[in-house]
């Protein structure tokens, strides 16, 4: 596997005096900007870095997108920043990235912050992420994706820019290369195995009674809150996602 590493854009925030600094990662097709609504709270429990990453927002395109890649700039950019204890936050596919990058790095990381993650779908919906997938290959990856994203609940945060933010080549890759490579934890069967004997806290948001009931089963240890709405808990629910992160990590 290519070994390259991308430098990731990223935003660094000033926050509260704290043993850690949190980490966050957007989800597929996206930014760094999808933190707007809780980059302010969460500052008020301590420091912040907000990536892109590779061929998303700010960041340059790479040449794979395979789940240990992606993980592995972020890793690059924790290590250029000095930054010795991280509190990993990811959303939807930067789920997957924060959960790889624990999993590989536990010494690193004080706690794991997911919400709704793309990990742990059922094993049934296989030939749905399938279909998707090959809608991404015969047609425009940005269309498809900003589809997409309206089933899923659109955000409300504004974008002057439309709903995605990435090259159609990071749009297709990621997407297929974390659902389908052999390293992935997209289903439910794999994110059992992948998260048995975690050595890391992880807090994890779901949108309904149904993705986390799931997420119970193959998280037996993590703390799961539901908040009812879309997608983009964090967009429509700030002040309880950023509250129930500080009484969390207390």
């Amino acid at each position: 596997m290519n070994a390259e590493i991308i430098e990731l854009a990223f935003e660094q925030f000033r926050g509260a005096p704290a043993p850690f600094t949190f980490v966050l990662v957007h989800g597929w097709a996206r930014s760094r900007s999808d933190w707007d609504p809780v980059v302010e709270g969460l500052c008020g429990i301590a420091p912040a870095v907000a990536v892109d990453l590779r061929g998303h927002g700010a960041s340059r395109q790479g040449k794979e997108m395979r789940l240990p890649q992606v993980a592995a700039d972020v890793r690059a950019l924790i290590e250029r920043l000095g930054l010795t204890r991280v509190v990993l936050v990811g959303h939807s596919a930067g789920g997957e990235v924060v959960a790889f990058l624990a999993r590989q790095e536990p010494e690193l990381v004080a706690g794991l912050v997911v919400i709704d993650p793309a990990f742990g779908l059922a094993d049934e919906d296989h030939a749905r992420i399938e279909a998707l997938a090959e809608r991404l290959w015969r047609e425009d990856p940005v269309t498809v994706a900003a589809e997409h994203f309206l089933k899923s609940g659109p955000s409300p945060l504004p974008r002057t820019g439309g709903p995605v933010s990435a090259t159609p080549e990071a749009i297709r890759d990621l997407f297929i290369d974390f659902a389908f490579a052999p390293e992935s934890l997209h289903f439910q069967t794999q994110t059992t195995a992948f998260f048995a004997g975690f050595p890391v806290p992880v807090l994890a948001f779901y949108r309904n009674g149904e993705r986390a009931q799931l997420a119970r089963e193959s998280l037996p240890n993590a703390d799961i809150r539901v908040l009812p709405g879309g997608h983009w808990t964090h967009h429509e629910y700030p002040g309880e996602v950023v509250a129930a992160i500080a009484d969390w990590l207390r």
